[in-house]
Formats: structure tokens, sequence, C-alpha cells
């Protein structure tokens, strides 16, 4: 169901724009907010939350407006303190998020992460490529988020985690226990002639616990058992029409920051 050779290129865009730095990439996204103040915390590498990081109206609305952004434009990223700070007051202005199955539900494009000293060596070693996390049914009919890495654009890792919704009087409504129902690798050849894909299953287990700390129709913020921190967009939303429309169109060419 995904694009996992990634996005094409796009073919009409200010030339103006081609090395868009990122804090001018945000403050685009922030245009309807106050000005955006950025205090030395904030540029620190270990940032801690702070109230005082960010002067935004709406922390969401940029780092979603952000990560568009970068996914169609070039330029230097913002330094992941950053980001995390963005995560921090997003966090701090909507307090807990209870699972909402319907709303999470469908397809997520992984745009920016956070592994901890932690994480598994295999989520770091695959952090670099395209990755989803889709919450579905699986061939079984039993729920999922279902992980895929494409190591190349007929090669993807295929992880399918099962998940427990929390029960209503718990303190963290947001928290979804986890564990892995399967891991394969996958083939995908003869598409076109309805071949199925070849599939290698791979030894990968475990179960934790997954997060969610900020939910909305495009954008949902994650957290892991082991620290990781994972801020995913709908596919749709990552596109050069969905995304340009931030910095009002125009003309000229640019080179695309995307991953493919």
């Amino acid at each position: 169901r995904n694009n996992l050779s990634g996005l094409r290129a796009p073919t009409s865009t200010p030339a103006a724009v081609e090395m868009l730095p990122a804090f001018a990439c945000l403050a685009i996204a922030a245009r309807a907010a106050r000005p955006l103040t950025i205090s030395p915390q904030a540029r620190a590498p270990a940032a801690a939350c702070s109230a005082t990081d960010f002067t935004l109206t709406d922390p969401a609305f940029a780092l979603r407006r952000y990560l568009q952004l970068r996914a169609v434009l070039a330029g230097a990223p913002m330094a992941d303190s950053t980001v995390e700070s963005l995560v921090c007051r997003i966090e701090e202005a909507t307090g807990p998020t209870p699972f909402d199955e319907r709303k999470i539900w469908g397809d997520w494009q992984l745009c920016w992460q956070k592994n901890s000293r932690e994480a598994a060596a295999s989520q770091k070693a695959l952090a670099p490529l395209p990755q989803y996390s889709n919450f579905m049914l699986d061939e079984s009919g039993v729920k999922v988020f279902r992980n895929i890495v494409a190591l190349t654009k007929r090669l993807r890792v295929v992880a399918d985690v099962e998940y427990t919704a929390p029960e209503a009087d718990c303190g963290t409504p947001g928290r979804l226990g986890s564990v892995i129902r399967r891991a394969t690798l996958e083939l995908r050849v003869g598409q076109r002639w309805g071949w199925r894909p070849i599939g290698l299953p791979l030894p990968l287990r475990g179960e934790g616990w997954l997060e969610v700390v900020y939910l909305s129709d495009g954008m949902r913020i994650t957290r892991g058992n082991r620290g990781g921190v994972f801020v995913h967009l709908r596919p749709e939303l990552l596109t050069e029409r969905a995304a340009w429309p931030a910095v009002g169109g125009g003309s000229g060419t640019h080179r695309m920051a995307g991953r493919r």
C-alpha cells in the first residue's frame, strides 16, 4: 500500500529556497503564530523539556509543517534537540492523550525519531531508511501496528506488533501493551503478474509498550519503553502538493531532501 521507493522530486518550486535553512522552514511553518524564540537550553545537545524553550501558540502545527517542508525542500535539518523541545511543548500543551483507535487507524510514515542508548541494535541500524508504522488488521484478522522498513525498492523488513489497548481507568491512557507477532524479510518481485512477496522469517522477538503522547488526524507522536521518541505523519501530507502551499508555490527547481 505504501510507495517505498520514495517521493518524486518536485518540478516547480522557487529557486530562492533551493537551500532553505531549517529555521527558515520553521519560521514559515509558524507564520500564523507569535515569533519563535529559542532558549540556550533548546540549543544544548541534551535539551530538557522547558516551558521557555519556545514561544509558539501552536507547537504541533509548527512541528507538522516543518516535517512536511523537510520532506520536499533541501537544506540543513533542525537539531534533534530543538525538535525534541517542540515535542515536549506539544506534550505539555495537550496533557495525557487517550488512545483513539479510530483516529490512529491506517498508514503512517516515520518522519523523525530519537533513539536512546537502550534502543535495539536493529532499530539503530535501520533508522536512516524510509519507514512506516501502520495500524491495521494482519492476514489473520489480528489488530497490529505493522512496521515496514524499506531496504531497497523491492526488499523490505516487515514486523507485525500485536497491541493491547489500555484499560479505561488506567493512569496511562495512551499506553499500548505490545508484542512482536512476526517479522519477515520480504522480496517483492513480479507484482505486475500478481506474485506474492517472497518472505524469509526473521528471529525478532520482544514485548514492551508504546505510548501515544499526541494524536491528530495528520500527526502522531509516540514514546517507546526503551526511551525512543517517534513522530509520524500521514503519507499523503508528505507530497509536494500537500507541503508546498505552506510556502506559497512558484516557479523554478530545487533539490529534494526526502529519503529514497
